[in-house]
Formats: C-alpha cells, structure tokens, sequence
C-alpha cells in the first residue's frame, strides 16, 4: 500500500524544511509506504530555491508551477501524479500535524470508508481564532450537508485523506481555496462512504500567514450551488 502526501507550498520558507521532516518521519501502518508529492505555486520568497535542491537531490517529487494559479490548482496537479492507493493533502504552514495521517488510514480502512476528514470543529479545543473563520467553516458545511444529505462537520479541513482512484473520478475544477468545498461536496453527490475523526489544529493569525477570507467565503458558497444544479 502507498500513500501520495501533497504538499501544497507558497511563500512558506520559514517552514518549508520542518514540515517536510515531519513528513519523513511520521510512523505510517506497518504496510504503507509513502510519496511526496511537492506542487510550489511560484514562491517569490527563497522556498523555490530551497525545492529545487531538494529536486536535483531526487529525495521528493518537486513540480513548480510557472505562475500563482490558485492552491486548487497546486492540489489537482498534485492528484494527476499521485501514484498511491490513498492520497492526503498537507499545507506547508505547520497548521496539521502529519501524525494525524495514521489515525486517518486506521479510521477510513476499519469503516471501509472512501475519505476521511480530520475536522477541527470536532476536536474538544476551539482552535479557530477568527469568530468569521468558524462561522464560515461551519455555516458553509452545514448548507453542503443540507443540499448533499451530508453530515460533515469540517468540510474546510485540508487533512482530508480520500481514495485515490475516487479522487481522480471527482474531475475537479476549482483552483483557489473553493476547491475543498467541491471535494466534499462532490464526495457527497456521488455517494462515496465518508466519515471524520477529530484532529489537532494549530491555526495561524492573518499576519503570521495566509488565512480564507471574505472574498474566499462568497466564492464556495457559489461553487455549492453551482454543482447543486449542474448535473454530473
């Protein structure tokens, strides 16, 4: 069995390193052995040069997109070379911690399950420091699961671990940060098995780095009713 880890990175020099050694060394099933899949969205901070040394090494398989198209983007080109039987998607911001990822392929595989997602909101600590950050998380999975018959409780969580073989029949098409509202609610209208299990969440503030806003917010909401009406 192998598991494809995406590593969405912009701008993330300064964490960059620590998460990919988090990655190297977080303690996967006995069976499992892993990929590292890195998609750099055209950093303009150091981090691409640090990836392109890891890529002339061979240690990772490092792509570099030749402009900023959105982190939706960065996560579709990283599902078309995932190679693994399950994929899980990693941010480079030290936010998940990748030890999650066993509790992940423990739960999907004891359920049987298609994906599972590593919600926040389920966590016994209130991790979210924005009040318009929860508010949007929660309020635009409860319009998913309402709309999709779900029963999601995070559908905004970027620990999600899902199928591979699912994954590439979604034929995804969101490139910013709406992508991981088609993701659920696409699971959803297709019937796939999912479930979720809490995780830690250590969230950064709007100065340390990049946070959904506004704008991201209005976005999703169009994306659920876009494929709310738009047949398969």
């Amino acid at each position: 069995m192998k598991l494809s880890v995406i590593v969405c990175v912009y701008n993330e020099i300064n964490t960059i390193e620590e998460i990919l050694k988090k990655i190297d060394n977080v303690d996967l099933p006995s069976d499992f052995e892993k990929e590292i899949i890195i998609i750099d969205n055209n950093s303009t901070d150091g981090t691409r040069e640090f990836l392109n040394k890891l890529k002339i090494a061979n240690k990772y398989k490092v792509i570099f997109q030749k402009k900023n198209y959105g982190k939706g983007n960065s996560i579709i080109t990283g599902i078309n070379e995932a190679t693994g039987n399950l994929t899980v998607f990693q941010d480079a911001d030290l936010e998940y911690e990748p030890n999650n990822y066993s509790k992940l392929i423990e739960y999907l595989e004891k359920n049987n399950l298609d994906a599972v997602f590593g919600s926040r909101i389920m966590h016994d600590e209130d991790y979210f420091y924005y009040k318009l950050n929860r508010f949007a998380v929660i309020n635009l999975t409860k319009i998913i699961n309402f709309l999709f018959k779900g029963s999601f409780t995070d559908v905004a969580t970027n620990h999600k671990l899902i199928k591979t073989n699912v994954l590439k029949q979604l034929n995804l098409k969101s490139k910013g940060f709406n992508l991981d509202f088609e993701i659920s609610l696409k699971l959803l209208k297709y019937g796939f098995n999912c479930g979720e299990i809490p995780v830690k969440y250590f969230p950064r503030t709007y100065k340390e780095g990049k946070k959904i806003n506004f704008l991201d917010a209005i976005k999703s909401l169009f994306i659920i009713f876009y494929f709310y009406f738009k047949s398969r």
